[in-house]
């Protein structure tokens, strides 16, 4: 039986992600299923790692007995459900005036997206000139106010415009990527739209409502989600933080796990809600 051109394609590219799907099970799905476990159990001996079923324990302990935990964990939604629209909106705003004909375009796309380069850990500590930690990189992503001007307005205007300040530089700090996907999206958007549109006497208002917005809805949907999974495992996010200091410096790996499974199934649920609020949108498109 003659192999069709169909099934040929699709056994090459089998071969050429093998590496990456046997990957994925030894170093992701396997400490995956490990960790699941752990969250259900006690570790009796560390050095074969037998364990004790206690059941929902460890989560009942997260949601009754600490203290810290939900708190935190709201907080950390509530920036972020912040921060995605103004981060999302900003980059659109951003990438429109980009992706027109100005000069000097390529040297703002790069300073746009230097913040990309200059936010990793290893171009920080270059820069910062000490190993990075939390209060670091506050200092880098926030802008501070002087003393002389805090004491003339007052503590509680100072927290006002320092939050607002510090909102902005978040939202710019975390933007390139963003910026990079739109300006893609938009080049792939046929010039011949535009061209029929201003035909029949559209205004640019018009046209971006008309056409811009709806064929740039699949890019928005994965900014969205990006924007979500990546403030969400930050380095700096104090979630993360709190599991690693507990699975690593107090040696109580079974908790972190199971406050690495809320935190999980909080990310998985808040990107379901987004995939089924904007799937009709796109489907919308699809059809006309």
């Amino acid at each position: 039986m003659k192999m069709t051109f169909e099934r040929r394609k699709k056994l090459t590219g089998y071969v050429f992600i093998w590496p990456w799907i046997l990957a994925a099970v030894v170093l992701l799905y396997f400490p995956l299923i490990f960790s699941l476990v752990l969250s259900f159990s006690k570790i009796k001996s560390v050095v074969d790692y037998s364990m004790d079923f206690i059941g929902f324990e460890l989560y009942y302990n997260i949601f009754r007995k600490d203290q810290e935990y939900i708190p935190m964990l709201l907080n950390i939604l509530k920036s972020i459900l912040i921060n995605t629209p103004l981060i999302i909106i900003f980059s659109l705003i951003i990438g429109i005036i980009l992706n027109r004909k100005m000069i000097g375009r390529g040297l703002f796309r790069a300073v746009f997206f230097l913040p990309v380069i200059l936010g990793t850990g290893f171009v920080m500590e270059q820069l910062l000139g000490q190993n990075v930690d939390s209060q670091s990189m506050e200092m880098v992503r926030g802008i501070l106010l002087p003393a002389q001007i805090q004491m003339y307005i007052g503590p509680n205007i100072s927290l006002w415009i320092s939050d607002f300040l510090g909102r902005i530089t978040v939202i710019m700090w975390g933007s390139g990527v963003q910026i990079l996907m739109i300006l893609a999206g938009l080049q792939s958007i046929s010039v011949s739209l535009y061209e029929s549109a201003r035909i029949d006497s559209a205004t640019e208002w018009e046209m971006f409502w008309k056409i811009t917005l709806p064929m740039l809805t699949p890019v928005l949907l994965l900014n969205i989600v990006y924007t979500i999974v990546v403030s969400f495992t930050d380095s700096t996010n104090p979630m993360i933080e709190r599991i690693v200091s507990t699975a690593f410096q107090r040696s109580n790996f079974e908790y972190a796990s199971a406050m690495g499974w809320v935190y999980f199934l909080l990310i998985s649920v808040l990107v379901t809600i987004v995939f089924l609020c904007m799937r009709r949108f796109i489907a919308n498109i699809s059809e006309k």
